[in-house]
């Protein structure tokens, strides 16, 4: 009896194992023959080689063969101005970077200058744009860590010869930095000490620079990177007490010097400070607005009429 148990749990095993590996052979051939199905009846994406960067390059960087290699790209999402094959970009003659590129970032003729033609700075000019240098020092240029391709504000001061009063106001806003000395590229080891800088701005913002500069002292505000909010901040003056305390600009009337140097740097600066004060003239009293030089001497001629 026990012979025939063990006859019939050995052949239970044996219809068990046939049947489990039966079940798995099946199952994998559907999966196959699924995948295929699906394969043969996906979409057939159709791809062309374009040249991208091997390593990151600067600006003024010269292209050799080595910086460059071919990888598939979609066909129908070619970039505009990239190159099918190396000897597109070197083999004509010599190339250089005139903008930033990053590791197997496609090469657009854009970035990069003509067959022999040195990389200018003109070529990184935006569209209506100028490009106007203006001098700094360590403390006017932010110790040193404004970078090409950063934002920043520029501030201009001025002291009035007459009062001994001195004036700041944001110049521009939001201003693009191209270079630094005669350096355009964005990486750097560390800060840069520099006595110049190059921003990007319109012509009339070129006018005010240009105009500021031989005035007054200009100042750099860094921005954060993607802070592109107006400030619309209010003038800031320190009377010539030496006391280094802030005047308010208590004007009463003021009035806008729109043809002036002010007006040139967009009518947000105020002309003098008024005030009121009372005029006699023989039996008749008046009160009347004028600047506060004009009525100090106003004051003096009164005192001795009196």
């Amino acid at each position: 009896m026990s012979g025939k148990l063990t006859v019939m749990a050995g052949l239970a095993i044996v219809f068990g194992a046939t049947s489990y590996y039966a079940g798995n052979q099946y199952l994998e051939n559907r999966t196959r023959e699924r995948l295929s199905e699906i394969g043969d009846n996906g979409p057939v994406v159709e791809v062309s080689q374009i040249v991208v960067a091997n390593r990151a390059l600067a600006f003024g960087d010269k292209l050799t063969r080595e910086d460059l290699r071919l990888v598939d790209w979609p066909k129908d999402s070619l970039p505009e101005g990239s190159f099918s094959s190396i000897d597109e970009v070197v083999g004509k003659g010599e190339r250089k970077a005139i903008q930033p590129i990053e590791a197997n970032e496609p090469l657009l003729v854009v970035k990069l200058t003509g067959d022999n033609r040195r990389a200018s700075l003109a070529g990184i000019i935006s569209e209506g744009m100028r490009a106007v240098t203006i001098p700094v020092d360590t403390v006017k240029g932010v110790g040193g860590f404004v970078m090409p391709g950063d934002r920043v504000d520029i501030v201009f001061a001025q002291r009035d010869r007459k009062t001994g009063e001195q004036t700041a106001n944001i110049l521009l806003e939001n201003v693009k930095v191209l270079s630094i000395d005669q350096v355009a590229g964005s990486r750097s080891e560390g800060p840069k000490v520099a006595q110049s800088v190059t921003l990007e701005t319109d012509a009339e913002g070129a006018q005010r620079l240009a105009l500021a500069t031989n005035v007054g002292k200009l100042s750099l505000l860094l921005r954060g990177a993607g802070d592109t909010d107006t400030v619309n901040a209010s003038a800031v003056s320190f009377g010539a007490t030496g006391s280094g305390e802030v005047v308010e600009g208590e004007e009463e009337s003021p009035a806008e010097d729109k043809g002036g140097l002010f007006g040139l740097f967009g009518g947000s600066q105020k002309g003098p400070r008024f005030t009121t004060v009372k005029v006699t003239s023989g039996m008749e009293t008046r009160q009347a607005s004028v600047p506060v030089e004009e009525s100090l001497e106003t004051e003096k001629q009164n005192q001795k009429v009196q």
